[in-house]
């Protein structure tokens, strides 16, 4: 395998939360301990500090990054709490991280594989799991397409995405992912309903039920589910 494209790591400070962040998370149905809010803090300065070098992230401020970033992730949690220990979990198009990082730091006992086509992303990531001492995380450098037809094929809990794709696209990407009765947790805007319609076809065709859309305080979250096999 072609070594990673890399850019070193700066220097990064831990970046302290709102003062009534972990309130609103428990608003939400999210309990985080200070050990691991401090490491979303330490994420969350090493994405800003590097979309200095690699453009990563469009959210600059700090309080917004924490609202866009670290609590649109975390939403999710409650979704993915009916996962056991060991569950594995694929995150499509992980760009800078966002969602499976915080999740991984929230989720330490679920396995997270994270699917990114740009090597540069791709090496940010691994060298940000290793500096955040995450142990529940893999990089894959490649398109999801083409992980779909792999090894890895049928072999995932969950997907997870976040601002990639419409679901019409989006969900032929993750479908063949899943194992049985796998579902699918994706973070998305104002127009998920406007989707969800675009997408009644591929739903039909792929056997993908929709379960249920939740807003959250920064878009909706989509959950859909794998049927069985006829």
């Amino acid at each position: 395998m072609m070594e990673r494209e890399r850019l070193p790591l700066p220097a990064f400070t831990r970046l302290a939360p709102p003062p009534d962040f972990s309130e609103r998370l428990r608003a939400h149905g999210v309990a985080i301990d200070a050990e691991r809010l401090g490491t979303l803090g330490d994420y969350l300065a090493l994405l800003l500090a590097m979309n200095e070098r690699l453009n990563l992230t469009a959210i600059l401020e700090e309080t917004a990054a924490w609202e866009r970033h670290i609590l649109d992730a975390l939403t999710l949690l409650p979704h993915l709490a009916p996962l056991a220990a060991t569950a594995r979990v694929a995150d499509l198009g992980s760009g800078g991280g966002v969602p499976a990082l915080p999740l991984a730091i929230a989720r330490p006992d679920l396995a997270f594989t994270l699917i990114e086509s740009t090597q540069k992303k791709c090496a940010f990531l691994e060298d940000a799991a290793h500096a955040l001492s995450l142990t529940n995380v893999t990089v894959v450098a490649e398109r999801a397409e083409t992980v779909g037809k792999g090894p890895l094929r049928g072999t995932f809990d969950a997907v997870t995405a976040r601002a990639l794709a419409r679901l019409e696209l989006l969900v032929p990407l993750a479908a063949p992912l899943l194992g049985p009765l796998g579902k699918m947790h994706f973070i998305k805007g104002q127009r998920a309903d406007e989707e969800l319609a675009g997408a009644a076809k591929v739903l039909r065709q792929k056997r993908i039920r929709h379960v249920e859309t939740h807003a959250t305080p920064t878009g909706r979250i989509v959950l859909l589910e794998k049927l069985p096999s006829l």
